[in-house]
């Protein structure tokens, strides 16, 4: 299957290449991006950065695809999908300290959401974010999520419990809103 290079206005979702490691471990191995997502450790190694690089080429599209986010200004930051039991796909990301508040991952998240909905024929997305991630919670209220519960869950960077807020999109929810900005 060939892996599906995604394009937006200023934005191209791309394969996992080696020399992505280094930005990886740069941007990830920062506290304020670690600490937001579940199970990132902190200090983030080169070791974990290969093990993840390894990781992402074995898994079967089918169960999870993870994409480059390259802007004008290089590797930005990661989205991916992961297929849970419940066959609807659940979105993830983050993105370097330095490309924050540009709409990026406003960008990329819509970019992916559509991939779901139009390759993947998905009835329903699913994501989440921490209750103090503002900006990822504004990225998916942007795209249309509405929240459907919350839950304790681990944070590794932070070695505690943190309170995880659960959205989905249905496809019902998707189309109405392409309806109305075509």
């Amino acid at each position: 299957m060939m892996f599906p290079e995604l394009k937006t206005n200023r934005l191209t979702l791309r394969q996992f290449q080696q020399d992505d490691l280094e930005p990886i471990c740069e941007y990830i191995s920062n506290f304020e991006v670690s600490k937001m997502l579940t199970v990132v450790p902190y200090p983030y190694t080169k070791a974990d950065g290969e093990w993840w690089l390894n990781h992402i080429r074995e898994t079967p599209q089918n169960e999870a695809t993870n994409w480059v986010i390259e802007s004008e200004h290089g590797f930005s930051g990661v989205i991916g999908i992961r297929i849970p039991e419940d066959g609807f796909p659940r979105i993830g990301y983050w993105l370097g300290q330095p490309f924050w508040g540009k709409g990026y991952m406003s960008e990329a998240t819509e970019a992916v959401v559509n991939y779901c909905f139009e390759v993947l024929g998905s009835t329903k997305v699913t994501s989440g974010a921490f209750e103090e991630n503002d900006g990822s919670l504004n990225v998916l209220a942007k795209n249309g999520f509405q929240m459907i519960g919350s839950q304790p869950e681990k944070s590794r960077a932070r070695g505690e419990e943190v309170t995880l807020i659960n959205v989905e999109l249905t496809r019902h929810l998707w189309e109405a809103m392409r309806a109305v900005t075509v």
